[in-house]
């Protein structure tokens, strides 16, 4: 049955809904930012997510096996190092140096740091005491590593550096107090880092190799009718979807942001701000509770539950859906390979600064303790791909493949991957110049939804993806 005009409205006020709420997504970044581009810098000592994962290769690249190999390289990566000082946060400038005096940049450490205390002295940039009492502890650090061992560093400068700047401070201490043993351990835990990349690597080159492969047989299956396509229910119903995926964005948008706005308030009346865990377990039940709208507002449109989870692909998992779901991610890496090409294309197109986009989540693995490195593993290996896959390879795509099945199965099929993969991607807080990276792996988890008719693979996959991604990022940052 074709859909009639109330229904036709519907959908495009639901499109409308997603379109908009995707537009707050993107821009969610410069809306947090606010007028802080006017105001005067303020200085906080922290370190990135990037500048945390280049001291633990770093140290891996100086350990024994390593040093002779990659001595040239270390040396060859201070433009690298140095362009991790971003000119918005001097703050990055600490952790900058003691990355900089690890690799024998120590001089331009020293300059790098005495430049900004000038700054800060001068009023350009604004520094409470305790950051400018870890500045100088840095410097005193820095300036002592040129004779590792010979100078007495008072304890309580170099507390301030490793309470500030984590694994960083600590490699800095131990370089500058020449702690061997410190050094040792650093090292050892960085050559895991670059021996767990290698093992990832060589395993995600083989699998690519069969997901090329994979990706052929699927293009000749879709070109001979022999997928699994999206089942057809009845034609007025196809508006629900787009209404369960704009109901489910909308309620996320909200609801993700209630925890801070909520603790905000807490803490301006003067009540102690909670812990990181439970700011993790607020941020899961609102995904949990986000989910529930948009399955809500399907079955309160009149589609029974049942029916709901069946049009959107939601099968009892089986056995094979785990071999499926490999096969998925395999297809993923080859996609995800193209998707790092263009990135870096667009990133020489419009400038490097969006090479340096992190997602939040690498934060938490940085700043948590165990409880909330189990949350954090909780949100981004269960709730996000099953959440994520039930709406946008369920609701969202089964809704565009019916709506525009007047190009074609073909036709229909390549829009509704293009469309949905491209939104997946914009939502997320990588930057926008990862929207390739991102819609490349979104891509396969459409590819698949169309291959079985089911997005059971697709959870796999998305799971075996962040798992390995936030494994690799806690080995990383960790130290």
């Amino acid at each position: 049955m074709n859909p009639g005009p109330a229904q036709r409205r519907s959908n495009l006020v639901a499109w409308i809904v997603i379109a908009a709420v995707s537009l707050l997504f993107i821009a969610q970044p410069w809306l947090d930012r606010g007028d802080a581009g006017s105001e005067k810098l303020v200085a906080e000592a922290s370190v990135s997510a990037q500048q945390a994962i280049m001291t633990s290769l770093l140290n891996g690249m100086s350990a024994e096996p390593l040093r002779d190999a990659s001595g040239p390289q270390l040396s060859g990566m201070r433009p690298q190092v140095e362009s991790m000082a971003l000119p918005a946060d001097p703050g990055s400038e600490l952790a900058t140096a003691a990355l900089l005096t690890r690799i024998g940049g120590r001089d331009r450490a020293l300059e790098m740091l005495t430049g900004l205390r000038d700054r800060v002295n001068g009023g350009e940039v604004e520094a409470d005491e305790s950051f400018r009492a870890t500045l100088d502890a840095v410097i005193e650090l820095v300036d002592a590593a040129k004779e590792p061992g010979t100078r007495r560093i008072p304890e309580e400068a170099c507390s301030r550096v490793v309470d500030s700047l984590g694994a960083t401070g600590r490699m800095l201490v131990a370089q500058a107090r020449g702690d061997r043993d410190e050094l040792a351990r650093l090292e050892e835990a960085g050559m895991l880092v670059i021996v767990a990349l290698f093992a990832v690597g060589t395993v995600a080159f083989l699998l690519g190799l069969v997901g090329m492969a994979m990706l052929v047989v699927f293009l000749v299956a879709a070109a001979t009718g022999r997928t699994a396509g999206i089942a057809r229910q009845a034609g007025d119903w196809n508006h629900v979807y787009a209404e369960v995926f704009a109901a489910w964005l909308a309620s996320y948008l909200l609801l993700s942001r209630v925890p801070s706005w909520a603790i905000g308030v807490w803490v301006g009346l003067g009540g102690a701000a909670p812990s990181q865990d439970v700011q993790l377990v607020l941020s899961v039940a609102a995904t949990v509770l986000a989910a529930a709208v948009g399955l809500w507002w399907g079955t309160a449109r009149g589609l029974p539950l049942r029916t709901l989870l069946d049009g959107i692909g939601l099968r009892r998992f089986a056995a094979m859906d785990l071999v499926w779901g490999v096969v998925t991610w395999s297809m993923g890496i080859v996609l995800l390979v193209v998707g790092i090409a263009m990135a870096f294309l667009l990133s020489a197109l419009f400038g490097d600064g969006g090479m340096q986009a992190s997602h939040p989540i690498q934060q938490l693995v940085q700043d948590s303790g165990g409880l909330g490195l189990l949350l954090t593993y909780a949100l981004a290996c269960v709730s996000a791909p099953l959440f994520e896959e039930i709406f946008f390879r369920g609701a969202m795509y089964r809704n565009l493949r019916i709506g525009l099945g007047r190009w074609g199965a073909l036709g229909s099929a390549a829009a509704s991957m293009l469309v949905s993969s491209v939104i997946f991607a914009a939502i997320h807080p990588q930057g926008l110049v990862f929207i390739p990276v991102l819609a490349g792996l979104a891509l396969a988890f459409c590819i698949m939804r169309e291959w079985r008719g089911s997005i059971n693979a697709s959870i796999v996959a998305h799971a075996i993806n962040n798992g390995v991604i936030l494994t690799l990022n806690v080995l990383m940052m960790r130290g």
